[in-house]
């Protein structure tokens, strides 16, 4: 009797324990995402599209880059649906605005 107690035991901690991996995984992601959102923005509004293209192609797998420019300056999002085991795909996202610094604008 112990021992399937005991077997139980031992496939709820490893299932709790894969969860909690895929929400630490979540937090890394998320900031990787706004980082990227930020770094693209930034060089954007600097006017530098080769370093912005670079970064872009470096987001993390399986992420979507929107950038919407206007007379105020550049937004960027970066999103991505990321698996989780036990939850599902989980959507995550980062966003970002830069002000055109100057000689850059529209």
């Amino acid at each position: 009797m112990v021992s399937v107690e005991l077997a139980i035991g031992f496939v709820t901690i490893a299932t709790l324990l894969c969860t909690l991996v895929g929400i630490v995984l979540l937090g890394v992601t998320q900031a990787g995402l706004q980082r990227t959102s930020t770094d693209i923005a930034r060089h954007l509004a600097r006017g530098d599209q080769t370093v912005a293209k670079r970064i872009e192609e470096q987001a993390p797998k399986g992420s979507e880059v929107k950038v919407v420019r206007d007379h105020d300056g550049v937004a960027v999002t970066v999103a991505a649906a990321v698996p989780v085991p036990g939850l599902g795909r989980i959507p995550l996202s980062g966003s970002s605005r830069a002000k055109w610094e100057p000689g850059a604008g529209p």
